[in-house]
């Protein structure tokens, strides 16, 4: 009993501050602490840390050591010039790669990402549709059964999960990003690499770059906001 009131207990914790973050109540590089988050909610430190955990696995914070956490931050310049291209070029390369020897199993894989899309729009869970969102793609760059393609895809992971946080619910209904995505397999099952490499980079450019707008103009290192502390206890 007890370990299922601490899991719900930080489930609550966990979405309270993602609603503040996405919100822009807690703005981009505000910074957190357990001891605040403690006071702030009326749970333990010991249930901060397990839902700090979480929002830093969803890229909505960072934290450094000896620096603390802060609520995660990301430019549009960084998304278009530096993301974008990144990933255009990894998902092509793994799609030379890999399309020719994917067969229905991988299929498979990829279709069930779709379902999970499929169920967290009907539930209106955007967190668990980026979820869905970054395995799909994962799972291109895995089916080129590539190390090189998987180590620089890794290296993005973190930053493209902040990117998807912070546009993903922002820019209307999840449902015409679903169905970019049922369109995009379509085309892998065709076979046509081609094709393929055109989709993906499309895909790519046009479910983001319109929402550009939605992310910081540039980042600002030298600004530091602190949280407001308001009494918010969970029940």
């Amino acid at each position: 009993m007890n370990a299922i009131s601490r899991l719900s207990m930080k489930d609550q914790l966990v979405s309270a501050v993602r609603g503040k973050i996405l919100s822009g109540e807690l703005p981009p590089r505000a910074k957190l602490t357990e001891q605040d988050l403690s006071e702030e909610y009326g749970v333990s430190r010991s249930v901060v840390r397990e839902a700090m955990l979480v929002l830093e696995h969803h890229g909505l914070i960072v934290s450094t050591p000896y620096k603390g956490s802060e609520v995660a931050s990301i430019s549009r310049d960084e998304v278009n010039d530096l993301l974008i291209p990144l990933r255009i070029h990894i998902e092509q390369f793994a799609l030379r790669l890999g399309l020719e020897r994917w067969d229905a199993p991988h299929f498979g894989k990829l279709e069930k990402a779709l379902q999970d899309m499929e169920r967290a729009v009907r539930d209106k869970d955007v967190i668990a549709f980026n979820e869905a969102d970054m395995h799909f793609h994962a799972l291109i760059v895995e089916g080129a059964n590539s190390d090189a393609a998987s180590s620089v895809w890794n290296v993005i992971d973190q930053r493209t999960r902040m990117h998807l946080a912070f546009q993903t619910g922002r820019g209307g209904p999840l449902k015409p990003f679903l169905a970019d995505h049922q369109s995009l397999l379509e085309t892998f099952r065709s076979g046509d690499l081609e094709a393929s490499l055109a989709a993906i980079a499309f895909h790519i450019r046009d479910t983001n770059v319109p929402l550009l707008g939605l992310l910081e103009a540039s980042p600002d290192q030298s600004v530091k906001k602190t949280m407001t502390k308001q009494p918010s206890s969970l029940k």
